[in-house]
């Protein structure tokens, strides 16, 4: 596995972002003159609602690529090479039962289990 990257700004005494990640987590429900408050107190920093806003949009950028659709997440393939290892396993249980019919049989008896 490839090593996670370490960040060099992590400190929210000197990193911005940071901070306002920081206060967003603590106040997730908190709007952007409350965060600003927030950081101002906690952290020292002077920051405008628009780079409250940007941080809260990577935030949400990041939630929503992890939900998207990779591999066989969601039980279908999605890309070109999940149709070919699909259609290769179809092939194989094709092989395997010797008919259509006893791969449909097959696949029905497996569906009704769950």
């Amino acid at each position: 596995m490839a090593a996670k990257k370490t960040h060099k700004n992590q400190d929210p005494k000197k990193n911005k972002s940071s901070a306002i990640r920081r206060v967003i987590k603590k106040m997730p429900t908190a709007n952007s003159t409350e965060v600003a408050a927030a950081v101002k107190d906690e952290f020292g920093h002077t920051v405008n609602s628009d780079r409250i806003f940007m941080v809260k949009t990577k935030k949400n950028m990041v939630a929503a690529r992890k939900k998207t659709n990779t591999q066989w997440s969601t039980g279908h393939p999605v890309g070109a090479a999940q149709w070919i290892e699909a259609i290769k396993i179809a092939q194989q249980l094709l092989r395997a039962t010797g008919s259509v019919d006893n791969a449909m049989a097959l696949l029905s008896a497996l569906d009704s289990a769950e």
